[in-house]
């Protein structure tokens, strides 16, 4: 029997500690943008990738789905889950062809991960590398606690939808940066800036080669200024926003507070580098040669100025919306443009397909 009724995109909901996003868009050669919306969420309500107020989170999501109008009768959702909950490892291993591959690698995850993996929920792949030496073969792992996914599960059901596809922050990022930066022969940096963390993926060619996450992002910033000028949270980043926006006067009370907060994450993201040229990649690097930045935090007054100095590195701000036709959403082009760099997770978890729901 022929079906004339097309399904429906994944709707991308992007749950992070600071908002909620929600991206509903049609894949292919470029991408169009159907949906696009931001809720705020209270501190504490997500803390490192761990749902602490189930109920306000349901609300916050309820109220974004509605103002954007959304359909959720048997729609399917994409989530990506970050935090101390997932853990991400390329491998290059050498198996024997008599061996037992998933046992193998198994095996191996439970060394490289050292955590009890009886408690989470386990994948790899296979993937092409430039990187492997004769008779290897390299392999993304994957493992995300159980507890942790079944809670964004349920949560998504308590809205009448499905899950179809669950991500992982990094592949987002990855995802929507070689979407719409198909760099070749350069070693780049795309880091995350949110919150309540920084999230860090070297890619090569298109190559995901290593991530880490820094739990350190905007809200620390935040606090910093608080704690600087005694005042509280809210207005603490009022004034960081307005600082970051080029409010001068406001800038120069602040500028060491955060300039305090932008040098510790700079030293931090230096120490992943040089972790990651000498152990990971044994010296087949000498320099990064682009640094990526998006996320929220990712514009806080002068950290990309910092890290550039730090790294010696240019470093530019990603416009996830770089290939994407955005005029079917009815969204500003002006919102695109001084907003767009909040959605990099969003628009790469929106550029996963219904046709790759098992």
């Amino acid at each position: 029997m022929i079906s004339y009724f097309l399904p429906s995109p994944l709707l991308a909901i992007d749950i992070g500690s600071s908002s909620i996003k929600i991206m509903e868009m049609t894949s292919g050669k470029n991408g169009k943008l159907h949906t696009l919306g931001l809720e705020l969420l209270p501190r504490g309500v997500i803390d490192n990738g761990v749902i602490r107020d189930v109920d306000t989170l349901v609300a916050s999501l309820q109220k974004l789905i509605k103002r954007l109008g959304v359909k959720t009768q048997n729609r399917k959702v994409s989530l990506s889950i970050s935090g101390v909950s997932t853990l991400v490892k390329r491998v290059a291993l050498t198996i024997a062809d008599d061996a037992d591959i998933d046992e193998a690698i198994f095996e191996e995850a439970k060394q490289r991960f050292a955590h009890n993996l009886e408690d989470m929920y386990f994948r790899f792949e296979e993937v092409s590398s430039n990187f492997v030496a004769e008779g290897e073969k390299a392999y993304i792992l994957v493992a995300a606690k159980i507890d942790t996914v079944e809670q964004y599960i349920d949560l998504i059901h308590r809205i009448n939808m499905k899950v179809g596809i669950t991500d992982c922050d990094f592949f987002c990022l990855a995802n929507m940066f070689d979407f719409n930066y198909p760099i070749a022969d350069a070693l780049t940096m795309a880091i995350n800036v949110g919150a309540s963390s920084t999230q860090i993926v070297f890619l090569y060619n298109g190559e995901f080669l290593y991530s880490r996450e820094i739990f350190m992002g905007g809200h620390d910033v935040t606090q910093k200024v608080a704690d600087f000028l005694k005042v509280d949270f809210e207005n603490a980043e009022s004034l960081k926003i307005s600082a970051s926006m080029g409010e001068q006067a406001i800038a120069e009370r602040i500028r060491p507070a955060i300039q305090e907060i932008n040098d510790q994450l700079a030293v931090d993201i230096n120490t992943t580098v040089t972790y990651f040229m000498g152990e990971e990649m044994a010296g087949r690097f000498e320099k990064v040669d682009h640094i990526f930045l998006c996320g929220g935090a990712a514009n806080t007054l002068n950290f990309g100025t910092t890290l550039s100095s730090t790294l010696r590195a240019p470093v530019q701000t990603i416009n996830p919306f770089q290939r994407i036709d955005v005029k079917p959403s009815g969204i500003d082009m002006d919102y695109i443009m001084s907003q767009g760099s909040l959605f990099g997770v969003s628009v790469g978890l929106g550029l996963r397909d219904i046709s790759e729901v098992k």
